[in-house]
């Protein structure tokens, strides 16, 4: 494969991966305010909110909007694990665990990071995963700077 091929693919999945997974104006509003040192802090997340409203009629995931400020269609909403793992330097990593005995059935399309203070951080939409009754459900959202 050439090197041309291979960006191309590079930047082909950076786009895909963009199209499905958005920091939220409000976050980035803030995230600029805070570096330019007009604020001092920035709530931390705290929540993944899950949501059924991540697709079309097809089942494709529909690209969220960075001017979202909740999910489309919210189900439920869990704290984050502690500590919040850092995969790499510029990444982020949040994960919720659903108990096996919660949201049997329920199929998620959609996630969202929530902050302390209720504000919608990042968004992601996904192919349909509906929950099984008898297991635990695991979500992990890499938030990328």
């Amino acid at each position: 494969m050439s090197s041309q091929a291979i960006f191309k693919s590079w930047k082909e999945g950076i786009i895909l991966a963009e199209k499905n997974s958005i920091i939220t104006k409000a976050r980035r509003i803030a995230l600029a305010k805070l570096t330019a040192g007009v604020i001092d802090t920035i709530p931390p997340v705290s929540f993944i909110a899950l949501g059924d409203g991540g697709v079309n009629e097809s089942g494709e995931p529909i690209a969220p909007d960075v001017e979202q400020e909740a999910l489309t269609h919210e189900v439920c909403r869990y704290a984050v694990q502690k500590p919040v793992a850092f995969p790499v330097e510029t990444t982020a990593r949040f994960v919720i665990v659903i108990p096996e005995d919660e949201q049997a059935k329920t199929k998620f399309s959609e996630m969202g990071l929530v902050d302390t203070e209720g504000n919608f951080v990042a968004i992601k939409t996904m192919y349909v995963k509906q929950k099984d009754d008898d297991v635990e459900f695991s979500f992990t959202f890499d938030m990328e700077f």
